[in-house]
């Protein structure tokens, strides 16, 4: 009525211009008790096959495809899932979500969904247990059947169930991108990224040290320093140490 729209629902015999019908306020009730009852009993059968390991998403990860004689299963789309590899390949390799998509992007590559290939679309791939070939129910929720907006589950409450169809990637390849993708490192300023960026902390506060070069410096005096003391100089002291001892203690380590 505010808005002075004219309405009319043919099957319940309701007319805005005609008058106020009595009975709409209970049609109303009905309908509303209605809907939440259906949305309580549709959650109650995902719930339980969820529960039971089956896939309760309406699609398939970006790699897989359902399969046409068994909806509940899923198979490799080959296709996507050597896109998939390469992302990981180029991850472990020491390339960030947005340099990916970067390189991904030109050939054409038709990405997951509607949204073209971004930072956003390559590090949800890189996070989803799905390709070591286990389900994983129950990562989102959504408050109520009025609000269809997802929320995020902590881990906690996921439901896992592991070998249920075929892997893509390996577990080793998987736990290496966690560990890189749990130091996130970005590229400097020049476009580089440091091999060691992202992966050393102060041994006094325990803050990561940050990568520090100058355009006209040589790569021998590129260093690492304590991002806590070069945010606040009295919060801890002046570490510091050259990006070449680094690789020097290393690769002494490493033989």
């Amino acid at each position: 009525p505010n808005m002075d729209v004219h309405f009319i629902a043919v099957n319940d015999g309701v007319d805005s211009h005609v008058g106020d019908n009595e009975f709409t306020l209970f049609r109303n009730i009905i309908n509303e008790w209605y809907a939440k009852d259906t949305s309580k009993k549709i959650r109650a059968v995902k719930r339980s096959k969820g529960m039971a390991g089956e896939h309760i998403g309406s699609h398939a990860p970006y790699g897989y495809m359902k399969n046409p004689d068994n909806k509940k299963e899923w198979l490799i789309d080959e296709e996507a899932a050597e896109v998939v590899r390469e992302i990981f390949r180029l991850c472990v390799n020491g390339y960030g979500p947005t340099r990916i998509a970067n390189i991904i992007k030109p050939r054409t590559v038709l990405p997951p969904d509607k949204y073209l290939w971004s930072a956003t679309v390559v590090s949800h791939i890189l996070e989803r247990m799905d390709y070591l070939g286990h389900t994983v129910n129950f990562k989102t929720h959504v408050k109520s059947y009025k609000n269809r907006k997802k929320i995020d589950n902590s881990p906690e409450q996921w439901k896992i169930f592991e070998n249920t169809h075929e892997a893509i990637i390996d577990k080793e390849t998987f736990e290496i991108v966690q560990k890189i993708r749990s130091g996130k490192r970005r590229p400097t300023k020049m476009g580089d990224m440091p091999m060691f960026s992202g992966l050393l902390y102060c041994a006094d506060c325990g803050s990561k040290m940050t990568f520090h070069r100058q355009m006209a410096q040589s790569a021998e005096k590129h260093n690492f320093v304590c991002s806590n003391y070069r945010h606040n100089s009295k919060s801890c002291t002046m570490h510091y140490i050259r990006n070449v001892v680094v690789e020097q203690i290393l690769l002494e380590n490493l033989k």
